[in-house]
This record gives C-alpha cells, sequence and structure tokens, in this order.
C-alpha cells in the first residue's frame, strides 16, 4: 500500500475569484461550495482545477472584481451559446491540456468530475479509452435527470444529439462515486460501483448570538433560500397561513416567486418577506429573529439525489430545524431534528408547525445547540475533505499496478 501525495485533477463550475458580483442577485452558493471543498483538499493532496463556465460572466472576467472568493482555475472552459460549437471547442482544449499536462507532471492518481455535464462527460468517455488512466470520480453534487421517467420519443432524439448523453448513461462512465444526497446510492449499490456520503458542509463561519433567557412570546418560524416552484415555497407559506398558529413566519431569498411572496405579506400580518439578502452571512444573522428554521424539500425531480446547502447554514446559525427527510436529512440532524413526513406533505406540515408552536422555548434551543455542533464536528470542510481523500486513496491503492511501497 502506498502513502504518497495524492495527485487529483478537479473538473468543476466554480467561478474565478472576485466575480460573483455578475451573478447578483442570483444565488452563488455552488460555487462558494466549490472553492471552500477544493481549498480543504489542497492542504491534503496535490491538486489543479478546470472551470467550466456560464455565458453569464462572458465578458466580465477582465472588468472589475469584488472580494468574493473563487478558484484561479489552470484551464477555463465556457458553456455557452452556440452551444454544439462551444462545447465542442471546449472538450478538444480540455483534451489538449490534458495531455500537455501528463506529459509534464505524469498522469494524476484521481479525475474528480462534478456532476454530469455534456463537456466532462465527452472527455471522460475518451479518457476510459486511455491506457494508464487515473481513477474516474463522479462528484454528484446535484442532477436532476437520474430517476426522471425518460418517454421513447426523448431517448430516441438523444441519439442525435452531438455529447448529449441521459444522466442514467453518463454515470455509467464512472469508477466511484461521491453523492450529495444518500438516496443517490442506489444507481451506483447495485452495480458495485464504490461510492461515499458526501453531503456537503457549512459555508459562512459564523458565531449566533446566546439564547436569550428571557425571550418570551409565540415561537417563530423562518426560511431562507431559494423562491421557486421547486422549493416548495408557496405551499409552506400558504400551509402556515393556513395553520392558525400565534407566532409569524419570516422568509427571505431570491428567485421567481418573490413578487407573489411581496403580495402575500401585504395581505397576511404574520407573515414577513425581506426579499433578497447580499451574502450568506447576512442570512445567519438574519435568521436570530426567528426560533425554528423551516426546510421543506420534497421527493420531486431530482430533489433526492442532492442534499440543500441551506441546511448546514441552518445548524450552524443555531436554530432548530422542522425539515422532511428527502436526501438523508434525518442521517444529518439526527433525533434533535423535527421531521415533516413528505406523503401527506400538507398535513403532515400543518400538524409539525402546531407542535413545534406548542413546545417551550427551552426544548428548541437545546436541539439546535446539539445540531450546531454536530455541524461545526462532523460537517466542516476539513473533516469532509479527509473523507474524500481516504475514501479515493483505498481505491487507488487497490487498482492493479497501484505501487506497494
Amino acid at each position: 500500500m502506498t502513502n504518497h501525495r495524492l495527485s487529483l485533477l478537479y473538473l468543476g463550475n466554480a467561478f474565478p475569484p472576485g466575480v460573483t458580483w455578475v451573478f447578483r442577485p442570483l444565488c452563488v452558493t455552488a460555487s462558494v461550495y466549490e472553492t471552500r471543498m477544493v481549498q480543504a483538499l489542497a492542504a491534503q493532496v496535490k491538486i489543479s482545477s478546470v472551470g467550466l463556465l456560464p455565458a453569464k460572466i462572458w465578458g466580465h472576467l477582465d472588468g472589475p472584481k469584488d472580494d468574493s472568493g473563487g478558484l484561479e482555475n489552470e484551464l477555463l472552459l465556457w458553456d455557452r451559446k452556440p452551444e454544439l460549437w462551444h462545447r465542442w471547442r471546449s472538450w478538444r482544449k480540455l483534451r489538449r491540456f490534458y495531455l500537455e499536462k501528463t506529459r509534464r507532471d505524469g498522469v494524476p492518481d484521481v479525475l474528480l468530475v462534478r456532476n454530469l455535464q455534456p463537456v466532462y462527460n465527452h472527455f471522460v468517455k475518451w479518457l476510459r479509452r486511455q491506457p494508464g488512466r487515473p481513477l474516474i470520480v463522479l462528484l454528484l453534487g446535484d442532477s436532476g435527470g437520474l430517476g426522471e421517467q425518460i418517454s421513447p420519443s426523448r431517448r430516441l432524439r438523444y441519439q442525435f444529439k452531438p455529447m448529449m448523453l441521459l444522466d442514467e448513461e453518463s454515470v455509467l462512465l464512472y469508477d466511484a462515486c461521491l453523492v450529495s444526497g444518500i438516496n443517490a446510492k442506489r444507481y451506483f449499490e447495485p452495480r458495485g460501483v464504490p461510492w461515499i456520503w458526501i453531503p456537503c458542509a457549512f459555508h459562512c463561519a459564523y458565531d449566533p448570538p446566546p439564547p436569550d433567557p428571557g425571550r418570551a412570546g409565540p415561537i417563530q418560524f423562518g426560511y431562507f433560500g431559494a423562491l421557486s416552484d421547486h422549493s416548495a415555497i408557496l405551499p409552506l407559506v400558504r400551509t402556515f397561513l393556513d395553520s392558525g398558529v400565534p407566532g409569524s413566519l419570516h422568509v427571505c431569498g431570491h428567485g421567481p416567486l418573490a413578487g407573489e411572496l411581496e403580495q402575500l405579506a401585504k395581505r397576511h400580518p404574520n407573515f414577513h418577506f425581506d426579499g433578497f439578502l447580499p451574502t450568506q452571512a447576512d442570512c445567519l444573522a438574519w435568521a436570530q429573529k426567528v426560533d425554528v428554521l423551516i426546510n421543506v424539500r420534497l421527493p420531486l425531480w431530482g430533489q433526492d439525489n442532492s442534499a440543500p446547502s441551506k441546511v448546514f447554514e441552518y445548524g450552524v446559525a443555531g436554530k432548530a430545524i422542522l425539515s422532511t427527510r428527502t436526501a438523508g436529512m434525518d442521517e444529518i440532524l439526527g433525533s434533535e431534528g423535527i421531521y415533516i413526513e413528505t406523503d401527506h406533505f400538507e398535513d403532515s406540515l400543518r400538524q409539525k408547525l402546531r407542535a413545534v408552536a406548542a413546545m417551550e422555548r427551552a426544548e428548541l434551543q437545546r436541539r439546535a445547540a446539539i445540531i450546531r455542533t454536530r455541524m461545526l464536528k462532523e460537517f466542516n470542510w476539513d473533516e469532509q475533505s479527509r473523507r474524500i481523500v481516504e475514501f479515493t486513496r483505498g481505491i487507488v491503492n487497490k487498482r492493479p499496478g497501484a505501487s506497494k511501497k
């Protein structure tokens, strides 16, 4: 068995430093996620990174910069219109980069690829045919297509789309997988493909103020995150208003339903909509006005394949958490979480809101403290990167031709 320092090539989507302002007020959580992960891995392995960037950043890389973090990728690729031309060009650039890098530095031990993207999938198909290739590992942070019902006509259309694969076909290209949503193991476990659960980690260092023992009045509820149909924010708000609990629901975030939520807030004095907050740290400070934060992820199209990153922010904020179990939330929150059942979702949510509203505030604070301690200990990036390195090293050491030094 060898304990040499692993070399890893990462193919992802993290922005370069200083350009997240281009995406505001859109969510940039994914870029922060990747940046923190790669930075933590760099302390344990020799890592190089490639970035595949969206069209919105095109033309802004040479403009003004903010103080946001990011990755100094060795190669930047683009996924922009016309897609066929740019995807083909990007994969050619990636192949050339890889050949030049391996001639100079040797073949990396591990290729780590974030999500099932046409350019990266096409590169992996080519790489699998090469002798002496690295271990190819998928970081399945999100995939709406896995588990989706595919009609015969759509399957036929995919046969004529250059560089396009259905997600169920793409996962077959990888030697191992890091799954974000624990239930995604079902795509790998039956095939004997090694997998490990790496749901996420908290993004922001934050120390909440100590609980106020004199705080009184009704229990206050809150939500921050995406404001779209898939986030189930409207069913949450409407069920809360229907539940008749004495406290208020506070919401902030960004998305296409912001306007509708703003109108609901004008009509209902116990629902408060605070719009978009500039940074993630602002969300954690905002959360101090409530007692319980709510995660209403449903097991819909692709939702079971990834863990909602906001739950880790909820935990670090030091608040009790009312959540569905989707994507392994009960594994993260443990017995201190309060759970909504997704069968008969609205009825279960209504019952849980009433039950939580009747709880002692001290009990909610006790649960919150235990969850926060667990987050800080088990879901920090140093711990997650250690698990990633341990997992990949174990597979690399078992591959034919692995060094026995």
